[in-house]
């Protein structure tokens, strides 16, 4: 096995602009998935690590929605590897390496703490959907299909 570090995760959203920051990190590394535009970038997200699980694709560039930074995503089944090109303040390459099912772990349980939190502070469920919500039904749903993955 590759990593016997316990995985962490921390999820932030701006409810009201749509920019997100999905921290994962182990012991070793910490790796920051941002983007503006949750209600596009949080569907792709969980689609794409839904899809290296499945075994349908193992290798995703995604583009960071509100600047110039990408990622590729690959996986062999078991290992994820992560490329992160950043622009700013200087162009930088950054490469992680993660257990494919720890991270994916790790981000299910990050998301149901934070749909939690927001609940307990009676922000979540939102009353009114408006198309490009950062929890929106699409972002929800891609969320859901994620999580029942990890229970069978």
């Amino acid at each position: 096995m590759f990593l016997k570090n316990k995985y962490m995760c921390t999820i932030k959203i701006n409810l009201e602009g749509g920019d997100i920051q999905f921290d994962v990190s182990n012991d070793e590394q910490l790796f920051s998935f941002r983007s503006g535009l949750a209600f596009i970038a949080i569907p792709q997200f969980f689609s794409t690590l839904t899809s290296f699980y499945q075994g349908n694709t193992n290798e995703v560039k995604i583009d960071c929605h509100g600047n110039y930074d990408y990622y590729i995503f690959s996986s062999d089944g078991e290992y994820i590897l992560i490329e992160h090109k950043s622009h700013y303040p200087i162009e930088r390459i950054f490469n992680y390496q993660f257990s494919l099912k720890g991270y994916m772990e790790a981000i299910d349980q990050g998301f149901k703490k934070y749909l939690e939190q927001l609940e307990n502070e009676g922000i979540f469920p939102l009353e009114n959907h408006a198309f490009a919500d950062p929890l929106g039904e699409d972002v929800l749903n891609a969320f859901y299909n994620f999580s029942s993955l990890l229970k069978a």
